[in-house]
């Protein structure tokens, strides 16, 4: 927790069904792995004091179905819900700038995600995984995507926003593929726009027969 801030009371509250925990003065971040390997933890709401959610803060909750992020939340960062097997969406709010890396990976249901108007970087692996996820709109904020931020997204077929390519089956930014979507593309054409393919781009391509590349 916050250096200085310290933990007075914790209980569960029968009538709501909530577990309460109580400080001695307002939170502005929640702590390195604070939450993490919580398997009971179902939903969470993260209140409008909290600014940044250090790294694997809520690593592993694999009940986890729910959260709410407080519109003062400006850093989600690296292995944040890794592992979250149980969520099924997520909204990130407009005060959020950066997804740290790895932040959502793993989370294998995970079906819905809005990204805020603010965002401008999505880290490496962020999404790597989730494998029920079919859509996302990436804003025109976002000026920074790493490396297989997608990767293993097998039922991803639509990038909405401005690094869609003309037929929604892959990720292309800048010149760069970064990755596709469909475990059952078998053949593929690459756009004359592409310039450079990154690093694992076809990795979960497991139907893929032919490939053809641009001059």
């Amino acid at each position: 927790w916050d250096s200085g801030i310290t933990l007075i009371n914790n209980y569960y509250d029968e009538s709501t069904g909530e577990g309460i925990l109580e400080f001695d003065g307002e939170l502005t971040n929640i702590g390195y792995q604070a939450f993490a390997y919580c398997g009971s933890l179902t939903s969470i709401t993260i209140p409008d004091s909290i600014t940044t959610i250090e790294g694997a803060a809520f690593n592993n909750c694999s009940s986890l179905i729910s959260i709410t992020i407080g519109d003062s939340v400006t850093t989600i960062k690296e292995w944040a819900f890794y592992g979250c097997s149980s969520l099924k969406s997520v909204n990130i709010p407009d005060s959020v700038t950066t997804i740290g890396d790895v932040a959502f990976s793993y989370c294998t249901n995970l079906t819905s995600v809005t990204i805020g108007d603010s965002v401008t970087t999505i880290g490496k692996y962020a999404f790597e995984c989730c494998r029920s996820l079919t859509s996302i709109t990436i804003p025109d904020s976002v000026t920074t995507i790493g490396n297989s931020a997608f990767f293993g997204c097998s039922s991803l077929t639509k990038f909405n926003g401005k690094f869609a390519s003309e037929d929604g089956r892959c990720l292309i930014i800048d010149g760069t593929l970064i990755s596709f979507a469909p475990a059952d593309l078998t053949s593929y054409t690459i756009p004359d726009s592409v310039t450079t393919i990154g690093e694992r781009a076809f990795a979960s391509c497991t139907s893929l027969t032919s490939v053809t590349i641009p001059d």
